[in-house]
């Protein structure tokens, strides 16, 4: 259900850094850094939300936790 939007915002702001964690020119030398930080941050970000969270989510709930049912959650955001 979130892996759409997560996958957007990290692929728009890791295409509009690509140019600065490429660059070699005059300046590179403190922008390149920050730029690979930063994309290499949103791919850890996006491994951890969608893949790694809700797997370790089901490992470790309760037999009496349960999520909620689909069209509980279009109710619920219709309000």
């Amino acid at each position: 259900m979130r892996l759409r939007p997560i996958m957007m915002t990290m692929l728009v702001a890791s295409l509009g850094l690509l140019p600065a964690a490429l660059s070699r020119g005059i300046g590179s030398d403190s922008q390149r850094p920050f730029a690979i930080v930063i994309v290499g941050g949103l791919m850890a970000a996006l491994i951890l939300g969608v893949y790694l969270l809700p797997t370790l989510y089901v490992w470790l709930a309760g037999s009496r936790d349960t999520l909620p049912r689909q069209d509980q959650l279009n109710v619920e955001e219709a309000h």
